[in-house]
C-alpha cells in the first residue's frame, strides 16, 4: 500500500473514506480507502479507524478541517464492484491519448471498441511493474480493476466523457499538423 499517495489522492479530491468490509460474525474482514473516484485495499497496517487518517495521510489541522473524513461500513453494491464481475473480465489496452490540464493527466483504455478514461493519478497507488488493468462489468456500470496477478489492488471508477471525444481528440492527433503562421503586419496593426 503506497500511504502518500493515496494520501496525496485524497487530500487532492477534499475526500477520504474508510470502507470496512465485515465478515459473517461482523469482524473486520477487510479495509478499503477511497477519495471518492477510486478504491484501494488497505494492506501491511493494522486496523485503521476514522480518527487515524489524518496521523496516517499527515493531514496538516487546516487541512483535515477541509478533508470530508467518514469511516463506515462498505456499501452492499461496492461487494459486487469487488467480487461479482457480473459478465467477466475484459482486458484494457492503454491507447496514446492523454490528455494533461490543470496538473490533471486523463487516460484513455480501450476495450472491445469502446473507450475509458481515469485520472492517471488514481493508478499511482496500485500500479506496479506486473499490474494489468481489466474492465468489470456490474449493475451499476463498468468499473476498472487494477490486479497483480490474482491479487486486486485497486478499483478505479472511470469517468463519463463521450466516446465521440475520444473519437475527436485521437484524429486531432493522427491527423497532419498544420503550421502557424504569423499574422502579416498591416499598416493598422496600431489599430488593434
Amino acid at each position: 500500500m503506497k500511504v502518500k499517495k493515496i494520501g496525496a489522492l485524497c487530500r487532492a479530491s477534499g475526500a477520504c473514506l474508510l470502507y470496512n468490509e465485515l465478515g459473517e460474525a461482523g469482524e473486520i474482514r477487510q479495509q478499503w480507502i477511497s477519495d471518492g473516484g477510486a478504491l484501494w485495499p488497505v494492506t501491511g497496517l493494522p486496523s485503521l479507524r476514522e480518527a487515524n487518517l489524518s496521523t496516517l495521510f499527515d493531514f496538516t489541522p487546516q487541512q483535515t478541517e477541509k478533508i470530508y473524513i467518514k469511516e463506515q461500513e462498505l456499501p452492499g453494491h461496492l461487494y459486487e464492484v469487488l467480487y461479482n464481475a457480473r459478465d467477466g473480465e475484459d482486458e484494457l489496452q492503454e491507447s496514446p491519448m492523454r490528455i494533461t490540464a490543470n496538473g490533471r493527466t486523463l487516460m484513455a483504455l480501450t476495450v472491445g471498441g469502446g473507450v475509458k478514461w481515469l485520472k492517471a493519478e488514481e493508478l499511482k497507488p496500485c500500479w506496479t511493474a506486473q499490474t494489468r488493468l481489466v474492465r468489470r462489468r456490474t449493475e451499476k456500470g463498468d468499473v476498472i480493476a487494477a490486479l497483480d496477478g490474482l491479487f486486486l489492488s485497486g478499483i478505479i471508477f472511470p469517468l463519463l466523457l463521450p466516446e465521440a471525444y475520444y473519437r475527436e481528440m485521437l484524429r486531432l492527433g493522427t491527423s497532419a499538423p498544420t503550421p502557424v503562421v504569423p499574422p502579416e503586419e498591416t499598416e493598422d496593426a496600431d489599430e488593434l
